[in-house]
């Protein structure tokens, strides 16, 4: 039997960790591959490394989600910014009044808050909501087109922001990477060699050897 390459993708190496517990699992229904403590041991480290290295790509997926969500409120709280700005700049009296009136509130917390840390951004992004919603400020938003629709914007990204960090909480652990090579030695400095040896002489291992095999020639392909 070959063993997986050390520099498959951690994708590949949950995929082939999985198809491997599976096919245990269907061989020891019954005959030697059931009775055998030393190989459920083995599968049982593989099994539990495998399901640890599935949660921790769904953990990586969500830490992807979390900062495009951020991306998401930044760029509205500049667009917000750059669009008051430039009513503030225009020739028309009213318009102008009502860009100021405004700015005075953006300025309190401006475009650097974008770099502050998620949850110092958090509480500065809903406290600018809560100023911007006061009755004071509703005839100014209204007289600027696009502000309320940014203002509108702004509360939605914060909403889809607090939701995807709820995720990223709860989803928090070991990253992939580093359940990778864990993974890969019970498969290839443990299981291998077992069934390598045991396939020679019983043909009920020779089996699930040999399915195990396809599987790993399938991981070991994707390596470019």
């Amino acid at each position: 039997m070959k063993k997986v390459k050390q520099n498959v993708r951690i994708t590949d190496a949950d995929t082939v960790s999985d198809a491997l517990v599976r096919i245990y699992k269907e061989a020891a229904k019954d005959g030697a591959v059931a009775k055998d403590a030393a190989l459920a041991a083995i599968m049982g480290e593989v099994e539990t490394l495998s399901a640890k290295i599935t949660t921790a790509i769904k953990a990586d997926k969500v830490s992807r989600s979390l900062e495009d969500a951020d991306a998401k409120r930044d760029e509205i709280i500049r667009s917000l910014g750059t669009l008051l700005s430039g009513y503030g700049a225009i020739p028309i009296a009213a318009k102008k009044a009502a860009a100021e009136r405004l700015l005075a509130t953006y300025d309190k917390y401006g475009k650097s808050i974008v770099n502050e840390t998620y949850a110092r951004e958090s509480s500065l992004i809903e406290s600018m909501l809560e100023d911007f919603a006061a009755e004071s400020l509703a005839d100014a938003i209204k007289s600027l087109d696009g502000v309320a629709d940014l203002i509108a914007s702004l509360r939605t990204a914060q909403d889809e922001f607090n939701a995807a960090n709820d995720t990223a909480t709860a989803a928090k652990g070991e990253s992939a990477y580093s359940i990778k090579k864990p993974l890969l030695a019970a498969i290839n400095e443990k299981l291998v060699p077992y069934l390598t040896a045991m396939g020679a002489v019983n043909a009920e291992y020779a089996d699930f050897a040999a399915k195990a095999d396809v599987e790993i020639a399938k991981a070991n392909a994707s390596v470019a």
